[in-house]
């Protein structure tokens, strides 16, 4: 009898803090599509998955899990729990739960994204990613309007620049290390059991291929794209090529930013788009004859004194328990 009191009052209690939490963020069944590269140098689908909830560490939490080989910024599997329309979930840095989205939040709002982990130009830890809410927008989507928070944030964090109304980050689930080559970027689709959100034009689970197969050995190899990452320019060079060419910079959602036709080196005016990750292609004769992918990065604080090339690269879950080497 004791022992079937004590699991209704678990139940109670837990059913009494879910709905006093207001809306759920992730149901059972909830999945977040990403673009991650994996070892064949293809784009392929990166799912994050609500899989049941649970009571951890006192809170009725989603349990959000990846599968392997997948790796992210936060801990597999991950917990998170709602309340007051705001997104809290578990760090293993800090052991407690940290506050990672407020969809309360006006222009002009600041949190703080604790329990991540980054460094700064010397190598110490940060462990904490100030978010600021710079303009509120919306967008159509599936018939009707969504809010997004456009925010900045830390610059030595990578994290994206939107958050879309009870779904996340345009880019990954959490603030990563900025210079952490981690192959996982954009939010293609958002799915619940009764709902869904595509953000990207094409379905959730497809897989791209980064090497072209119009790729003409002879002409391609003397082309330069540099730098990478870029801020206000990026140079292409050539001398091997026996016609003008066109190179094409598209952004993450498949869209041609820039179209330009070169012979021999040009400049390519890059300062008005935004942060993120781009591919470029250089077209001759109508075939693609060769491709890549690119980033550019936010531009560094008057302060930071931080060259474009310098920082750590790490590579592994985390960069102290991983090879680094430093540029």
């Amino acid at each position: 009898m004791k022992k079937y009191l004590l699991v209704h009052l678990l139940t109670f209690s837990a059913i009494t803090n879910l709905a006093a939490q207001g809306f759920d963020f992730a149901p059972v069944g909830a999945k977040w599509y990403y673009t991650e590269l994996d070892f064949a140098q293809r784009e392929v689908p990166h799912i994050m998955e609500s899989v049941s909830k649970e009571n951890y560490e006192g809170k009725w939490c989603s349990k959000l899990v990846v599968s392997w080989p997948s790796i992210g910024p936060l801990p597999n599997p991950t917990y998170v729990y709602t309340q007051n329309d705001t997104v809290f979930f578990y760090s293993t840095w800090t052991n407690q739960f940290e506050m990672l989205y407020d969809f309360t939040a006006e222009v002009g709002d600041i949190w703080v994204v604790g329990g991540v982990l980054s460094y700064d130009n010397e190598g110490n830890a940060l462990y904490a990613d100030t978010i600021k809410v710079d303009s509120i927008s919306s967008i159509a989507i599936k018939g009707g309007s969504m809010k997004v928070w456009h925010i900045s944030h830390g610059f030595f964090y990578d994290w994206g620049e939107r958050i879309f109304e009870k779904v996340g980050n345009e880019s990954l689930f959490a603030p990563k290390f900025a210079m952490w080559e981690l192959p996982v970027w954009n939010l293609r689709c958002f799915e619940t059991p009764d709902t869904s959100f595509h953000f990207a034009p094409y379905p959730c689970d497809t897989i791209y291929s980064t090497i072209s197969t119009t790729i003409v050995p002879d002409t391609a190899d003397g082309i330069e794209i540099s730098p990478n990452p870029f801020h206000e320019v990026l140079y292409i060079r050539t001398e091997t090529l026996s016609e003008p060419g066109t190179l094409l910079l598209i952004n993450h959602i498949g869209n041609v930013v820039r179209r330009q036709r070169f012979s021999g080196s040009v400049e390519v005016e890059t300062a008005s788009l935004p942060a993120g990750i781009y591919f470029w292609g250089v077209e001759l004769g109508g075939a693609m004859v060769k491709s890549g992918k690119c980033v550019k990065e936010r531009n560094a604080p008057p302060t930071a004194g931080r060259q474009p090339s310098q920082g750590r690269r790490c590579f592994g879950a985390c960069c102290p328990k991983a090879f680094c080497f430093f540029q």
